[in-house]
């Protein structure tokens, strides 16, 4: 899916969703936002932190030594509480702590400080819409960091690298985040909270993250390869190929749903739904005894 094909789809999407509305859902501010949300270009979605975007490129580097991975987090203090934090997991942990930010490196290595880099970047992203819709992006936040630890839990399973499905799975539904984003602004411009149903707004969530998140990703130079992923993880229409990676988010993003009460643990339903390939014995144990608790790992 080319980079004009998620902002083709998006305002496709958009527009069916606005020519749905009810005349009691159709508010001044309703269509004032839908018509935003309709413009939003690679261009307008807000770039990441110049700090972030160099510690990004840096820690994708194949090539990198850990000399260099600790001048990455050495330069930003929120960085380095992060990586000692991510370092001292129950994941990484070997039964000593770490205290240094040369051992944390050394621990997770590149593609955990990548891991590190992601987390901080998508914090410092989220916005304060108000109102109502707070308590929805705090929601995003929640499910984020907790879907990426059952992803990495089950990745091995999907043959794919634990640390890339954590960091893809941080990542999933980073166009929630755009759209509330947007609420912001929007908010902040009229000075007062907007008058859009919370019916609509889950709707816009439901029908344009993907692919609003395939465009963030790719602008914020993360590959055309992973905004593939991303705009296709709920798998409505699965990839004409196998794609082990789209797979493992739409079970992960189940998973955690199940985990957190929202929907029963189904996961023959899961892989029908999903057009799974991968062999659902290889992860019904792990997914069957994951806990709660284990989502601070």
């Amino acid at each position: 899916m080319a980079m004009t094909s998620f902002e083709t789809t998006t305002r496709e999407r958009i527009d069916a969703l606005a020519d749905s509305l009810t005349p009691a859902e159709r508010t001044p501010d309703a269509d004032r936002f839908l018509r935003a949300l309709r413009d939003t270009s690679p261009t307008t979605i807000r770039q990441a932190p110049a700090a972030a975007q160099r510690a990004l490129a840096r820690t994708k580097n194949p090539d990198i030594g850990l000399g260099q991975l600790v001048q990455v987090v050495e330069e930003d203090p929120t960085l380095g509480q992060a990586l000692l934090r991510y370092a001292n997991s129950a994941y990484y942990s070997t039964g000593s702590v770490v205290v240094s930010l040369r051992q944390a490196a050394q621990r997770v290595g590149a593609s955990g400080v990548h891991n590190v880099v992601l987390g901080v970047m998508l914090e410092g992203m989220l916005c304060r819409p108000g109102g109502e819709f707070q308590a929805m992006v705090d929601q995003v936040r929640s499910h984020l960091v907790r879907t990426a630890p059952i992803a990495r839990a089950i990745s091995r399973s999907f043959g794919v690298p634990a640390d890339e499905a954590f960091s893809l799975a941080l990542l999933h539904d980073a166009g929630k985040l755009i759209v509330f984003d947007l609420v912001g602004t929007l908010r902040h411009d009229l000075r007062r909270d907007l008058s859009i149903s919370r019916d609509v707004m889950s709707r816009v969530l439901k029908d344009v993250h993907e692919t609003l998140g395939g465009m963030a990703v790719v602008h914020w130079g993360l590959g055309e390869h992973v905004a593939e992923i991303i705009a296709t993880h709920h798998r409505a229409t699965p990839p004409t190929t196998p794609n082990t990676m789209s797979e493992l988010l739409f079970v992960a993003e189940r998973a955690e749903h199940a985990i957190s009460g929202v929907i029963p643990m189904d996961l023959e339903q899961w892989w029908k739904d999903g057009q799974i390939t991968t062999p659902i014995d290889r992860v019904r144990d792990i997914l069957t005894n994951y806990s709660a608790t284990d989502l601070a790992a």
